[in-house]
């Protein structure tokens, strides 16, 4: 192929074939990308732009990073894919890496975060149906059980639940994909209309709200899935307690406590997954985006002892698991987060960077909210929501995007200079705190 035959020259030619040939389920705005390199990006024309969306995250290393970009290519040019029928010899030392830094014991590997979701769905389902620990008397099976198929069951208190009557506790206001059955478990209609038969067996609750978790735990309940910090919710950070809290309630009641951090972990917060302010370890650890590198498509449900068994031949698997290029991009990332501090980083300027737009004093900002490098700026809701200004931000030269409508997000890649932090504050500050 020709250099002609392989790009697009013009930012319109771009988005008039993107219109063209591929289904719209998105609206982008109208910027193309063409080239990146750390935190700057180009167009066609070579217009530059600051990243502070990330990919949503995923490019925690920036665009292009050496390190990640060495790994991919190096293996890429070992050997691609073979099958899971056969071993590979990089993938266990990306799941031995990622288990280490997760203090775990086993990792499943997939290929999106939508389906590590479903991985941890199926792995709390069966273990509810299948594992024989004492589920105390907190539960109450006497007093609700009266039907006589299920009386022997819970009879034995163990919570080996019948088959087919699992359920799991979710947050309103949460976002975990789009496949069937994580559409299923949200609480937004715009997601899920058209698309029924939805799957059963969620039950949605209040983010942030203790009570309503207890309450709803029923002997039929598995599991309790949340984000520890609702990114796609507008950057929604739960009242101090809530994560510890909810992990008391899970073990007394037994349930498994699944976070999904495939947004918030890998050092995006400030810490390396959202859960540890509060020392609420889970069950169940749900990862993606940034566990790519940024060129790899790697999630991951990372299980302690309790669960890593529960899966089994042939219950589970997928053609492109354990992808050795994907794996190494993987592997190469974990390594950076930890040799470059990007966890520190993050802390250290995600504090800085909110500081200064708290600074603003700005009379269109409702709130500001977030942890490390995950931020979200909420405007006022009578300024008839957040795009506009959006808009303005990304002709300014700041790539970002609006969540939950009146909410701005910011999510630079971790290795953001201070110095690249003020270039976008005088931008931010025009755009928000101008006339």
């Amino acid at each position: 192929m020709t250099e002609r035959e392989w790009s697009i020259t013009t930012s319109q030619e771009a988005i008039e074939m993107h219109e063209r040939y591929i289904v719209q389920t998105y609206k982008p705005h109208k910027f193309v990308y063409a080239r990146g390199r750390g935190v700057w990006v180009w167009n066609p024309e070579g217009e530059r732009k600051m990243e502070m969306l990330s990919c949503y995250s995923a490019l925690g290393g920036g665009h292009c990073h050496r390190n990640i970009l060495q790994a991919f290519v190096r293996q890429a040019r070992r050997y691609w894919p073979g099958s899971n029928a056969f071993y590979n010899d990089v993938a266990p030392l990306f799941a031995k890496e990622l288990v280490e830094f997760c203090e775990m014991a086993k990792v499943l590997p997939i290929n999106t975060g939508a389906e590590a979701v479903e991985r941890a769905i199926k792995i709390a389902r069966k273990w509810g149906y299948t594992c024989k620990e004492n589920a105390g008397d907190s539960l109450g099976f006497e007093r609700v059980v009266d039907a006589v198929e299920t009386a022997k069951t819970w009879g034995k208190k163990t919570k080996g639940i019948p088959l087919d009557t699992a359920q799991i506790i979710l947050c309103d206001n949460n976002f975990h994909g789009r496949t069937i059955t994580v559409i299923s478990a949200s609480s937004h209609d715009k997601y899920k209309r058209y698309f029924g038969p939805l799957t059963p067996g969620f039950t949605l609750i209040p983010y942030g709200d203790l009570a309503a978790l207890e309450k709803a735990i029923t002997p039929y309940t598995v599991a309790f899935l949340a984000e520890p910090i609702q990114g796609e919710g507008g950057v929604v950070v739960p009242p101090e307690g809530y994560l510890k809290g909810a992990k008391r309630i899970c073990e007394k009641r037994n349930v498994l406590l699944v976070w999904d951090e495939i947004q918030t972990g890998l050092g995006r917060c400030g810490k390396r997954f959202a859960y540890q302010y509060e020392d609420a370890k889970p069950d169940i650890l749900i990862l993606g985006k940034f566990l790519g590198g940024g060129p790899g498509q790697v999630s991951a449900a990372v299980c302690n002892e309790k669960v890593a068994s529960v899966l089994e031949y042939p219950e589970d698997g997928s053609t492109f698991q354990c992808h050795p290029i994907d794996c190494a991009a993987a592997l190469a990332a974990l390594r950076l987060i930890q040799d470059e501090g990007l966890t520190e980083r993050a802390f250290e300027l995600g504090n800085y960077f909110r500081a200064e737009l708290e600074k603003m004093k700005s009379p269109r900002i409702k709130e500001i909210r977030g942890r490390g490098l995950l931020i979200g700026v909420e405007l006022k809701h009578e300024l008839g929501g957040a795009k506009p200004f959006v808009t303005k931000l990304i002709e300014a030269g700041i790539l970002c995007n609006q969540t939950r409508e009146h909410t701005i997000r910011f999510a630079p890649p971790l290795v953001i200079t201070r110095r690249e932090i003020d270039w976008a504050l005088k931008r931010l500050k025009k755009v928000l705190a101008g006339p």
